[in-house]
């Protein structure tokens, strides 16, 4: 083989070499390019779901504070207070198409929530009317907490039971316009006067409870006033007298706290722990005792009236 043959032989094996190189490496490029996208791609819905779990927590934490004395603590509503939320026909779109909603159901459930329900559907079933929750309306929420209550409302999706929340109305017997001013305060005084009523036999647990706390107890009385604007102040109002923002939409009316001056500790200690049936009063016994009785004192404080 010539020189030249020889020359020819070596330049044509080291570019056979160098393309199979760039083909190795070129495929290593893409496979790396590839997985930077998909990796990518599973990052951002990691992203999101992070994004929608804290949404959930949010929304759960809103749902405690403005929601459960009405619609229940784990959404299944409270008789003659409130329908349940968390039932199938609503978050699969039956109700809202039997209503003729034409939007989705998220959109139905952040409109009722936002701009409230001032007319009751079905008086004869619920007493609670919806109070407007968005500040858009002049409710206490932003759009952003407005959203998270939403996706809480929408994690039971998945689980929801089925629930006939609405059955058909019995025929109405005609009856006089009543005055809604003197309801009102006939349906307070009457529960008023029934929680009083129910201190004639508390169960054993409770009967002769004493606070550990004294009345001019001032960081008792702080923890009490920072729990009672958090969990009690939405119904019972900032100052104690009932007229709380979501008073309005509960039939009775949440009780005057001047009231408390009837009403023996022991008792009172017994009603925020267990609530009051047939009112929109839940049961406060998961704050524990110490918080019970630290708002308590502040309730009493309000009217002037100490734990005699």
């Amino acid at each position: 083989m010539s020189i030249q043959q020889k020359k020819l032989t070596a330049f044509i094996f080291t570019l056979l070499t160098c393309v199979l190189l760039a083909a190795v490496a070129m495929n290593d490029m893409g496979d790396g390019v590839a997985g930077a996208i998909q990796g990518s791609g599973a990052g951002i819905e990691r992203r999101a779901a992070d994004f929608s779990g804290r949404q959930i927590e949010a929304g759960a934490v809103l749902f405690g504070q403005y929601c459960f004395s009405c619609h229940g603590e784990h959404g299944q509503g409270i008789a003659a207070v409130a329908p349940p939320l968390n039932r199938k026909d609503l978050l699969d779109g039956s109700y809202e198409k039997a209503v003729g909603w034409s939007g989705s159901v998220d959109s139905f459930i952040k409109s009722t929530i936002s701009s409230g329900r001032p007319i009751q559907s079905r008086p004869d079933l619920y007493s609670a009317r919806m109070p407007t929750w968005s500040n858009e309306y002049g409710g206490p929420l932003r759009p952003d907490q407005v959203d998270a209550l939403v996706s809480f409302v929408l994690n039971w999706q998945n689980s929801a039971p089925e629930v006939d929340a609405w059955p058909p109305p019995s025929s109405p017997q005609p009856t006089a316009t009543p005055n809604p001013i003197a309801i009102h305060a006939q349906a307070r005084a009457g529960v008023e006067a029934g929680v009083i009523a129910t201190c004639q036999d508390i169960p054993a647990q409770y009967a002769g409870k004493i606070s550990p706390f004294r009345s001019d107890d001032r960081a008792a009385l702080a923890a009490g006033k920072v729990t009672y604007l958090d969990k009690c102040a939405i119904c019972h109002g900032t100052t104690g007298q009932g007229n709380g923002p979501a008073a309005a939409s509960l039939n009775p009316k949440p009780a005057d706290m001047a009231f408390m001056q009837e009403l023996p500790v022991d008792c009172q200690f017994y009603r925020i722990s267990e609530g009051v049936q047939g009112t929109g009063m839940p049961p406060w016994k998961s704050l524990g005792e110490d918080a019970i009785w630290q708002v308590l004192l502040y309730e009493r404080s309000l009217s002037g009236v100490g734990l005699h």
